[in-house]
């Protein structure tokens, strides 16, 4: 029997092709966690106030009110959201009609395309079990207590459940993100642009690696987030660590929140009426500019779908690459059994 060498070589060719699709460093390799950066300032805390509001949960710095504090709370009555000033006293307290979640852990708030601000209101927790509902409301105009008319949103993990650890919306693209909790990283998952009646699938985004407690945007762009440890300052959601605040402030507490001037952050102490510190933060250096180039999204754009960590390597570019490389061993191996029959005959 003779053997075509040309044969051969398309074999040889084929062979090494699919052994680059299975043994590519990049082909399923999750990156491995960088170091915990360092240290970039100290920062003091000075007590800010003690809110009216028994076991506040969340809080977030109002758009049409800035010097207002939304909360969530929940006690034996159900769970309300809550004004409260800069000296902690409770402005209104309002019930959302129809929303079904027993207890809330989270707030943000968002403008959609028109420029009407929204507070999205939700219990991260019930993510566990792989979904979780989030409720929308206009924020209120006048602090006037009362209830108010919602709408329900259904979302839905794409890997299993998560408890939440945040819930906070970029001002720049109007996107709302939710950041994951566990003991030593941390996953942030993106909603839809458009979020619709039924299931709304979150797309995971990125993998943080080190714990969060609590985040929230400025409102020129930066993320920042409470660890376990300190207050560490992104330029945006998909950027690395910048800056890293120590500060004397215990962060036991679970409401976290940036003043609407992005000057400072509250941090709460540990207990059902915890006193509330602001920590100073730094003005940003070239490592957490916010990028000045970002569009706003419109609530009529279509989802944003954001890659993944985990994803195919290199992108657009690199997948096209592998699926070459692969089409090329076929041809190869065709060539090959081509070359046995015309050398066998």
């Amino acid at each position: 029997m003779r053997t075509n060498p040309l044969s051969l070589r398309f074999a040889a060719g084929g062979a090494a092709a699919v052994l680059v699709v299975l043994t590519g460093p990049a082909a399923v390799a999750e990156a491995k966690p960088s170091p915990s950066p360092a240290v970039t300032s100290t920062a003091a805390a000075g007590a800010a106030f003690r809110p009216a509001v028994a076991a506040p949960a969340a809080m977030v710095a109002g758009v049409l009110h800035p010097d207002i504090w939304w909360t969530v709370a929940s006690s034996a009555a159900g769970s309300r959201l809550y004004a409260v000033d800069s000296k902690g006293r409770t402005r209104a307290a309002y019930t959302l009609a129809g929303a079904q979640a027993a207890r809330w852990d989270a707030i943000t708030v968002v403008k959609n395309g028109s420029g009407e601000s929204g507070l999205f209101i939700g219990d991260l927790s019930a993510g566990r079990a792989g979904s979780l509902l989030l409720h929308r409301v206009a924020e209120p105009k006048t602090l006037a207590s009362g209830a108010l008319q919602v709408k329900t949103f259904k979302l839905k993990y794409p890997d299993g459940g998560h408890r939440g650890a945040a819930l906070l919306a970029d001002p720049a693209e109007s996107r709302v993100y939710i950041i994951t909790r566990d003991a030593t990283a941390a996953a942030v998952f993106a909603l839809p642009g458009v979020l619709g009646p039924s299931n709304n699938a979150l797309t995971r985004l990125r993998t943080l690696p080190f714990p969060v407690r609590g985040g929230d945007f400025t409102r020129d762009g930066r993320v920042v987030l409470k660890t376990t440890t300190d207050v560490r300052i992104l330029g945006g959601i998909r950027d690395d660590v910048g800056q890293v605040v120590k500060t004397t402030a215990a962060l036991a507490g679970h409401p976290f929140g940036v003043a609407s001037d992005g000057k400072k952050v509250l941090v709460a102490g540990a207990g059902s009426r915890p006193v509330f510190y602001a920590v100073t933060l730094p003005e940003p250096d070239a490592a957490t500019e916010p990028d000045a180039s970002a569009s706003p999204a419109t609530d009529d754009s279509s989802p944003v779908a954001f890659p993944s960590k985990s994803g195919m390597p290199g992108g657009l570019i690199g997948t096209g690459a592998l699926v070459g490389l692969v089409l090329l061993g076929l041809l190869g191996g065709a060539f090959y059994v081509r070359g046995r029959r015309h050398g066998g005959a």
